[in-house]
């Protein structure tokens, strides 16, 4: 073994010591908080997108009164999220997102694109229909795009909670939900 395999060896095992060390300080930290000690993540960030969601469903019915709520609405990034949030607990959600195990962080942060990438083409219909004025079009993607996004939070929940089953959609059924719509 050269000593350069044997440094680079080393390096990685220093790094993953400082992780298993880190995360298991910040599990120790979690308790009385709304961060998942397993996952060391928090649904409190989906928050902001169920309030999206929520608008969507409710945009039907008094489309004059909740449209300017609905398209002021933006997706923000995890840690931006807790910057800006007031929620108790964020410096800890967000360093413990920074160093929660690599493959739930990774599995989270692919719902998260698509449910911030399924949002936006939600919203930019709604917009374009709206500007429009043509309000079944606005139903009928409200109604469709609702259920798919809600559906992906769901997902992303059961991540940080650890769940499995938490719904095996594919791409090509949620581009189908919005292509209907």
């Amino acid at each position: 073994m050269t000593s350069a395999t044997a440094r680079a060896q080393t390096t990685e095992q220093l790094i993953h010591n400082f992780s298993s060390t880190m995360r298991k300080h910040l599990r120790e930290h979690t308790e009385g908080t709304n961060v998942n000690a397993e996952s060391l993540l928090t649904t409190d960030y989906l928050n902001h997108y169920s309030g999206m969601v929520m608008l969507l469903e409710q945009l039907p019915a008094t489309p004059e009164e909740l449209i300017i709520y609905l398209l002021s609405w933006e997706p923000v990034g995890y840690e931006e999220h807790f910057e800006t949030s007031g929620f108790r607990d964020g410096d800890l959600a967000r360093t413990a997102y920074r160093h929660a195990p690599e493959n739930i962080r990774s599995a989270f942060d692919q719902v998260i694109e698509r449910l911030h990438n399924e949002s936006i083409r939600a919203l930019n219909l709604v917009r374009l229909q709206a500007e429009e004025g043509n309000t079944e079009a606005l139903t009928k993607t409200c109604e469709t795009s609702a259920p798919v996004l809600r559906e992906l939070i769901d997902r992303a929940s059961a991540i940080v909670n650890q769940q499995t089953g938490a719904g095996n959609n594919t791409q090509q059924d949620i581009d189908s939900h919005f292509a209907n719509g």
